[in-house]
């Protein structure tokens, strides 16, 4: 099982979205609230998928015998 780089890439873009609507919002721009927080959603979504596919991967086996 290796590493899913489509989700490591959606997380890093969704992150790099969230900050620059959230430094928008900062400045005054109400309207940048809302992709803000649907950016950061998507991120932690894709961050939670990605630590139960990662635990799922490493109780797989469990009941094969040793090599």
């Amino acid at each position: 099982m290796g590493i899913r780089w489509k989700s490591v890439a959606t997380v890093v873009g969704a992150a790099v979205v969230a900050l620059v609507f959230l430094f928008a919002a900062l400045r005054g721009r109400v309207w940048a609230w809302l992709p803000c927080v649907l950016a950061v959603g998507v991120a932690v979504r894709e961050l939670r998928w990605l630590q139960r596919d990662r635990r799922r991967g490493r109780e797989a086996g469990f009941d094969q015998p040793r090599r």
